[in-house]
């Protein structure tokens, strides 16, 4: 697709001030050198090779020299409570356990479509009696070789589990990306009338299944992920028409249960004196002054809570997706996002009631970037981690401090795509998944269809 960039307006924005993610000049800088065709790419932790799997010497990824990687979960491997991992692995993050252990927790992506495996939990702690909801939550515990020593569901009956985002307080939140009644989509059951398209909470201490909660009050829509930023809860919506969105609790939550116990407000982001901003048409560099409307039917038997925040001004973003906070600031991306629809970099700054918007970068080419969904800061150099679901081959590409972006892994075997990154709480280990299709697995899982997490270990701090 040829992109006439002459045509767009660079709009110089104010530098970030202050520590952590400074992404404001340099970013203009690069979007001033792409007007000019120059490309803006880094080196980062160097060229990409191809790189061994620890235990089996499988060439699953190319990475930068110096890096490790070990696969440690294989949709259809038997987890410790007897039921086969399920597939259609998508968001997960790390947390602190026992004994310097990592606990990750980790979405299922399932449809109520063919050769899925079921999140399997009692049918006392389904979500959706319908047996043909196959989504929900594993519980990985990971130790300091690597390896998983236990594996089991903490969350089923649920639709669609794309991405999520952790709290303050331990607990991994999980969004259905989806508005409907059970199964019904397929024709598969006439459908439960249990009503889909909220987020459920899930404490990363649980030793089983636990009792489905979905937090109401935060909205009923097709959710992608969140992020808790400055005492608000931030939500995507994975459309071409998306809005963002934030559900601010009555009461500070301080443990597992309390957002969807206490109640709050659901608010949509307007770009302040420009209603319905088209974020398509935003600049790299370009900043805007915020606001939010309440949302004032947040539940609804129908897929309005859209339609409502538009009707109210909000903007209008191409398929927000991931989402993750570092240093007091929201960072999403936009999966079609840009000119190009090739992707967007997106930070809001919280200011008061309102806030300061920025597009921090935009992809031109398939070269530098195609289909970004989830995201990740990386602890030790607050570069952000992009992680593609694009056409072709799947990249995970960094974006640094000066606005340049560069490639830190790229598939070989298996062309499905990255999901799920997150940090050990030490910050040494990456772990990331492949999201696999809907196969039948069999005894003997086809590595190149297999939903995968790796474990990635290396020089992070060099980058």
């Amino acid at each position: 697709m040829t992109i006439d960039l002459t045509r767009r307006t660079f709009v110089k924005g104010s530098a970030v001030a202050g520590g952590g993610l400074a992404l404001g000049g340099p970013i203009q800088a690069m979007a001033a050198g792409r007007a000019e065709g120059r490309l803006a790419r880094a080196p980062g932790y160097g060229e990409l090779v191809p790189t061994p799997e620890e235990n089996t010497g499988e060439v699953f990824l190319e990475l930068p020299e110096g890096f490790k990687y070990r696969v440690i979960s294989i949709q259809g491997d038997r987890m410790t409570d007897g039921s086969l991992t399920p597939g259609i692995f998508d968001g997960m993050d790390a947390f602190r356990g026992r004994n310097g252990t990592t606990i990750l927790i980790r979405n299922h992506e399932n449809r109520s479509r063919n050769l899925e495996i079921p999140v399997v939990v009692p049918n006392s702690k389904r979500y959706d009696p319908d047996m043909n909801v196959r989504g929900g939550n594993t519980k990985l515990v990971v130790g300091r070789d690597n390896e998983v020593s236990e594996h089991f569901a903490v969350l089923g009956g649920t639709h669609t589990n794309c991405a999520g985002g952790r709290t303050p307080w331990g607990t991994w939140i999980t969004c259905e990306e989806i508005f409907n009644y059970g199964a019904v989509e397929n024709n598969v059951t006439p459908g439960t009338g249990v009503a889909h398209g909220f987020a459920f909470e899930v404490p990363a201490d649980a030793q089983g299944p636990v009792d489905p909660q979905p937090i109401l009050s935060a909205g009923r829509f097709s959710h992608e992920a969140v992020a808790w930023v400055q005492g608000a809860l931030y939500e995507t919506e994975d459309r071409g028409d998306a809005s963002l969105y934030r559900f601010v609790p009555d009461r500070r939550p301080r443990e597992h249960g309390d957002l969807a116990s206490n109640g709050g407000v659901l608010e949509a982001l307007v770009v302040s004196g420009q209603p319905n901003l088209d974020a398509n048409v935003a600049n790299p560099g370009e900043s805007y002054d915020v606001e939010w409307v309440v949302i004032e039917e947040p539940n609804p038997l129908t897929d309005t809570v859209r339609e409502e925040a538009q009707s109210k001004g909000a903007a209008i973003f191409d398929r927000t997706e991931g989402a993750w906070e570092a240093d007091g600031r929201l960072y999403f991306d936009c999966t079609t996002g840009g000119e190009a629809q090739l992707g967007q970099l997106w930070k809001y700054t919280p200011r008061g009631s309102g806030g300061e918007l920025e597009l921090i970068y935009e992809s031109t080419s398939v070269d530098d970037l195609e289909g970004p969904d989830n995201v990740v800061v990386v602890p030790h150099t607050g570069d952000v981690f992009l992680q593609e679901d694009a056409a072709a081959d799947q990249f995970i590409r960094g974006v640094n401090d000066r606005g340049e972006i560069y490639d830190f892994a790229h598939t070989v075997l298996n062309e499905t795509e990255f999901c799920g990154g997150c940090f050990s709480p030490d910050g040494r280990t990456f772990f990331v998944n492949q999201q696999g299709d809907r196969v039948d697995v069999g005894d003997d899982p086809a590595l190149e269809t297999a939903a995968l997490t790796y474990a990635i270990w290396g020089p992070f701090g060099r980058g």
